[in-house]
């Protein structure tokens, strides 16, 4: 590639990792799945290796995504909250190895720990009071979400110690969790994954709406601590779950490279049964003093990493594509699959969103398409498999009325969701009412659905 094919393409790739970071930390509404945007940013890091002179200093190699959400306070992080470089294979492991042998000896430990798919929060405590709570946002400026966080059980509002200290977490919702909240949402309403309902529940403004979500948290980092004085990053964890925080349950001490290796096998082959979503394991140095040798970067420190595992793909077939209606009338598009087990689970249909997103996949009805979990959680359909084409395949149409009730189905310019306005639409009547019944609206107990059934 030569420099203008190159700062064409550095180009594209810093406005496209720019649009769909925002969606992501910004927005909480993701339009392309994690391995997708980590393939992006690869591209762009080695671009920019290999052509220095094109790095830009808005460039996402270079700082921390995620801006402050208007209507909240800003709050100066005291410490920085950084990014972890991200690695995809042994061999980058040990390269990481390499380079941190060489600055500080051959006498190194590391602790190897979940990735947690959530928010990243810190807490700050005072006399061990929690007094503020704030978002990474773009690691120097986040979030005043003190009275969001308060409402989450697992964060103590004391200490098992008057002590002055500011940790870092992560806010997520568990997967069992997850599925019971998202299934009582109507198609059009569901949450792609579980990171973007806990993000999204947390920024919320109002916090009466963050206590209605089943928010949890596990810490995992001492960011300041200037009464007690640390070793080791193993032992920090231990004295947090001594204070009260619910700390990281997988935290694998490693006195080698392979004890590193099997700890991050360990947790690919545990993942599924982990009751929290991860998108990956964190490699530490564990002695603080070998990481203050080591320093940072302004985005990432230089003593850990964290190894991405690949999502678990599969190839299975488009059946058909049929409609739901939810009880604002959004028309959703549901992809009815051959069924095919994914990650631990059978999935036989899940949602295709809208009429653009089939026609960005370029689905067919027929097609062999694959499909992973987003998150570990929610069933997608990565892409067609348009090689395999018989020629028998089908493209869908959007109907012009309404499945159920027969009435007109409209799409408002601007809008990317089709919907039926049939007033005495029996599918949005239920369904007003099963939102009227839940937990998100007056919250009846005794009512509830069951088995696509509304019971008493």
């Amino acid at each position: 590639m030569d420099k203008k094919e190159a700062k064409k393409r550095i180009d594209e790739l810093n406005n496209l990792t720019k649009y769909y970071a925002s969606k992501y930390y910004d927005d909480d509404k993701p339009e392309i799945s994690d391995f997708e945007y980590d393939m992006l940013m690869i591209e762009l890091r080695n671009l920019e290796k290999e052509f220095p002179e094109f790095i830009s200093k808005d460039s996402l190699t270079q700082k921390v995504g995620g801006t402050v959400k208007e209507g909240f306070e800003k709050v100066q992080h005291e410490v920085p909250l950084q990014s972890l470089q991200d690695v995809f294979d042994f061999k980058e492991v040990e390269d990481f190895d390499v380079r941190v042998r060489k600055e500080v000896g051959e006498n190194v430990n590391y602790v190897v720990e979940t990735k947690i798919d959530g928010l990243s929060v810190s807490l700050t405590y005072e006399k061990g009071f929690f007094v503020k709570g704030a978002t990474r946002g773009n690691g120097q400026i986040g979030e005043d979400i003190t009275e969001n966080l308060k409402t989450i059980k697992h964060i103590p509002k004391i200490l098992k110690e008057p002590i002055d200290i500011i940790v870092r977490g992560e806010v997520f919702i568990g997967k069992k969790e997850f599925e019971k909240l998202n299934n009582e949402l109507d198609e059009g309403e569901k949450f792609a994954n579980a990171r973007n309902l806990a993000a999204g529940s947390l920024r919320q403004l109002d916090s009466s709406m963050c206590k209605k979500r089943p928010l949890d948290i596990f810490i995992f980092n001492v960011k300041k601590s200037t009464q007690i004085k640390f070793k080791s990053h193993y032992e920090s964890l231990l004295y947090m779950e001594k204070l009260g925080f619910n700390v990281n349950p997988v935290k694998i001490l490693c006195n080698t490279l392979e004890d590193v290796y099997n700890a991050i096998n360990t947790i690919a082959k545990d993942r599924e049964k982990l009751t929290f979503g991860i998108d990956g394991a964190v490699v530490k140095v564990d002695n603080l003093e070998q990481r203050e040798v080591l320093g940072t970067t302004f985005k990432v420190p230089k003593w850990a990493i964290a190894y991405k595992y690949p999502p678990e793909q599969k190839e299975t077939i488009l059946k058909d594509i049929i409609c739901q209606v939810g009880r604002t009338g959004a028309i959703t598009p549901m992809a009815i699959l051959e069924p095919v087990e994914v990650a631990g689970s059978t999935i036989s249909k899940t949602t295709l969103h809208n009429e653009d997103f089939i026609k960005q996949k370029g689905l067919k009805i027929g097609d062999k398409v694959i499909i992973q979990k987003a998150g570990d959680v929610i069933p997608e359909i990565v892409r067609a498999v348009k090689s395999k084409r018989t020629g028998k395949e089908k493209d869908f149409v959007m109907p012009t009325v309404c499945p159920v009730c027969g009435g007109p189905v409209i799409r408002e310019p601007g809008e990317v969701v089709a919907r039926c306005i049939g007033i005495e639409c029996k599918a949005r009547n239920l369904r007003n009412i099963i939102h009227f019944a839940s937990k998100e609206g007056m919250n009846i107990e005794g009512l509830r659905r069951k088995n696509n059934r509304t019971t008493i």
